[in-house]
């Protein structure tokens, strides 16, 4: 399941993801071709940070999600990568 710190994208649930990160883990992944740092605030609460920063970039560099737009994302996100 794990490559080095990369994780199978077919391996890797929307439950394992949320359940890692209750327990503490950050979280980068791709989403719209752009990089992602992605953890838990608080209960519903999740603070994503955008890695990837292009000029004229219309994405918010930091913002605060709720846990139902972050399970909305999931299907689009690729490349799994743990931060401890």
């Amino acid at each position: 399941m794990l490559e080095g710190n990369k994780i199978k994208m077919e391996d890797y649930s929307l439950d394992r993801m949320l359940q890692d990160l209750s327990n503490g883990f950050g979280l980068y992944f791709d989403y719209n071709n752009n990089r992602y740092l992605v953890f838990k605030v608080n209960d519903n609460c999740y603070s994503q940070e955008l890695i990837t920063i292009r000029e004229k970039s219309p994405h918010a560099v930091r913002s605060l999600i709720s846990l139902k737009a972050l399970k909305e994302m999931y299907t689009f996100m690729s490349d799994f990568e743990y931060k401890a």
